[in-house]
């Protein structure tokens, strides 16, 4: 793997918005996993086989130290969840994946002979996957038919509500990763990006950095920042 190769993390950082890789890389590292993620990660290992909470939960002490009775209510939820589904045992787990065309790399959580599950802790949309699940599944299908020669479809599994998801990739979904592969480009040049305006502005932790560096890119927005 080239050591400028884009990682699937930031591809996915700048399809939300291009402003958050750029403070990103320029701010220490984030190493802390969501909670939620943590127990579903977890839990993963043991899909396809005997979900034993009592086994689970050592291994949740010896990966979180830390971790108290907010993890071990979370981990009897998701188990609650998970039992009423049937799941494939995979092949590998945390399979190192990359694509030389494109020149990105990505941490698959489960592989199979045709195909690849990605963990996520919270609860499925109502209908599909969201629209970050889906990008990701784009990189990793990318990858691994360029490893494999052959196709590779993906599926999203939300352990916060049990639920199986099937991605089927389309052409508009192709676009979408070329378009933010190229904003990751753009801010490894050194760009400033235009920031993405939204609800997610709200959470977002580089909100008080963001503002000062953005620049109005037409009149009207010049007047409004008078």
């Amino acid at each position: 793997m080239p050591a400028n190769s884009v990682s699937v993390s930031d591809i996915l950082r700048a399809s939300v918005c291009p402003m958050q890789l750029y403070l990103a890389k320029s701010s220490p590292a984030d190493f802390s996993e969501p909670l939620r993620y943590s127990v579903a990660k977890q839990i993963s290992y043991h899909l396809g086989d005997e979900l034993n909470a009592a086994e689970i939960r050592e291994e949740l002490k010896l990966a979180i130290p830390d971790c108290g009775e907010e993890a071990f209510r979370v981990l009897d939820e998701m188990l609650e969840e998970c039992r009423k589904v049937t799941w494939r045992q995979a092949l590998t787990y945390d399979m190192q994946v990359d694509s030389g065309k494109y020149n990105i790399h990505g941490r698959v959580d489960r592989v199979f002979d045709d195909s690849f599950s990605i963990i996520k802790g919270g609860k499925a949309p109502t209908h599909g996957v969201y629209a970050s699940d889906r990008l990701q599944a784009v990189c990793y299908s990318i990858c691994l038919e360029e490893m494999y020669g052959k196709e590779f479809y993906g599926r999203i599994e939300y352990l916060g509500s049990g639920t199986i998801r099937s991605v089927v990739l389309s052409p508009s979904d192709k676009r979408v990763f070329l378009t933010a592969l190229k904003e990751v480009e753009k801010v490894r040049r050194g760009e400033v990006p235009r920031p993405i305006r939204g609800e997610k502005c709200k959470r977002c932790r580089f909100a008080e950095k963001c503002r000062p560096l953005e620049k109005p890119h037409t009149l009207l927005e010049r007047l409004k920042k008078k």
